[in-house]
């Protein structure tokens, strides 16, 4: 009941900071939605200036790259071609400066491998560039009957 309580005083905060004659409808559209803005799927990750943000330095990379697969599910084989485009960005904790990565990336029946830009630096909501997937991801194709992997009960 007090979660209920909370989210009607939140209504009544938005509706009381409104001017008169202002509907909630326009107060709720003026707001940030909470769910981040996807990246340009066409751009994501294979142009600097839209890198993949993974943050946590390499372990945020090696897991990134552990779950990127092909199209039809295929494991990627990646290698690290070096750095590129330092940047500086400030944010409400402070300054941060980093380099962005950049990385060449491949998988079974894959014509040319494919250029990423990744900053471990900053960390993200990530996606699958365009021609990849995410395992477990929305769009990774489902897992064969017969090829589960082993639950193991704790």
């Amino acid at each position: 009941m007090s979660l209920f309580r909370f989210a009607c005083a939140g209504v009544l905060a938005l509706t009381a900071c409104a001017s008169p004659g202002t509907s909630f409808e326009d107060v709720m559209r003026r707001t940030q939605p909470l769910m981040p803005k996807r990246p340009d799927p066409l751009t994501y990750g294979t142009r600097p200036e839209n890198p993949v943000r993974v943050g946590w330095g390499d372990k945020g990379v090696s897991a990134y790259f552990g779950l990127l697969r092909g199209p039809q599910g295929q494991p990627v084989a990646w290698r690290r071609m070096g750095d590129c485009c330092e940047f500086t960005e400030v944010d409400g904790r402070g300054t941060a400066k980093g380099k962005l990565s950049i990385f060449e990336v491949t998988y079974e029946g894959l014509d040319t491998p494919v250029v990423l830009y990744v900053d471990a630096y900053t960390g993200g909501s990530v996606y699958a560039p365009w021609g990849f997937v995410l395992e477990g991801g929305p769009d990774a194709p489902a897992t064969p009957p017969g090829m589960e992997p082993d639950v193991i009960e704790l």
